[in-house]
């Protein structure tokens, strides 16, 4: 996760580093809920599909309430079956939510009105995530139904964090094909995240480690 390299530079850096950026990370997932609830969620009759299990994910649905969300189809996102798992607490909440087979993308976003994604890193290219977050960011595409990425500017990483040799549980999806990335700040297109990602730099010890 990018938000654990930004952990071991701060660490590297000495008590107050760590100390401001744990408070830093403590207040993003609120923060992103909010504004994802209030800009990406439609006002009613949300029909959302996502994928794996994310945290800010499941806090932005809490935040909109049972109220506004028709529907949550989870992807099971095998392996590992994550979105079983976060389909089955969002009816806990009193959500209607369901989980769905990896292969079913195709009809999932067509009754789709939303989509939403988490991140476990974001680079100055990609967004990284589990392993079929590009073939539903592309599908949504193609079918014309708005998806978005929620993730807290603590997960933004220098591009060399990325290998997929070491994560074959995990894709890289061009920032390019999301509508938007919502932070802590609100929307992110493209250009933005970019610029906001490659003034990210880490101790360079933590490169050697990932190299």
């Amino acid at each position: 996760m990018g938000s654990l390299w930004r952990v071991f530079d701060a660490a590297l850096a000495g008590r107050t580093a760590l100390a401001r950026l744990q408070g830093k990370i403590e207040g993003e997932a609120a923060a992103v809920a909010s504004a994802a609830a209030g800009w990406a969620l439609p006002r009613r009759n949300a029909r959302v599909l996502t994928h794996s299990s994310s945290s800010i994910v499941l806090a932005t649905l809490e935040h909109a309430g049972p109220s506004r969300i028709a529907s949550v189809e989870c992807t099971a996102s095998l392996p590992g079956g994550e979105g079983r798992a976060l389909a089955a607490r969002l009816r806990r909440m009193g959500f209607a939510a369901r989980a769905i087979h990896d292969a079913a993308l195709a009809r999932a976003c067509a009754e789709a009105n939303v989509v939403l994604v988490g991140a476990d890193a974001i680079t100055p290219a990609s967004l990284i995530n589990k392993t079929g977050t590009m073939p539903l960011a592309l599908t949504a595409r193609e079918t014309g139904v708005p998806c978005y990425a929620l993730s807290g500017s603590t997960k933004m990483v220098p591009a060399w964090i990325w290998n997929p040799q070491r994560a074959p549980a995990y894709d890289a999806t061009p920032l390019e094909i999301f509508d938007a990335v919502v932070t802590e700040r609100g929307p992110m297109r493209t250009a933005g995240l970019r610029r906001a990602a490659a003034r990210i730099t880490l101790d360079e010890r933590l490169e050697a480690i990932a190299r």
